[in-house]
């Protein structure tokens, strides 16, 4: 496509502080796919709605140690994906996280996401 990762980046940049808000896919409330989905479709790119189908039927898988931004990268237990981020570069992602929160940058190294880690897909 015609659009970059670093594009993708800089338009969920301009989300910062968007409280999260279950179900939520507009900028008066996100959950972690309505951002992901709201994100990419501003950028002129379709993806599907939850977190899960998203990993599940968009784009391709890209190692961890291979992530560019504009990647999406998955979180959850037991192999069943919970959330979604767009990876930014040097180890952060924009999301949004839960509850009480807003978007905002998280190190994907960080304990908690480290140990939920599922995966990454490509779709630009």
């Amino acid at each position: 496509g015609s659009v970059t990762g670093d594009q993708i980046a800089a338009k969920a940049k301009q989300y910062l502080g968007v409280p999260y808000q279950w179900g939520g896919a507009s900028p008066s409330g996100f959950d972690c796919s309505g951002f992901v989905q709201y994100v990419f479709k501003n950028c002129g790119i379709t993806l599907t709605r939850v977190s899960r189908d998203q990993y599940a039927k968009n784009g391709t898988r890209v190692e961890k140690s291979q992530l560019q931004p504009g990647d999406l990268v998955f979180f959850g237990t037991n192999g069943n994906v919970s959330h979604v981020g767009i990876y930014v570069g040097n180890g952060q992602m924009i999301h949004s996280p839960s509850t009480g929160k807003s978007i905002m940058y998280t190190s994907i190294e960080s304990d908690y996401y480290v140990k939920r880690y599922i995966g990454a897909k490509r779709v630009i």
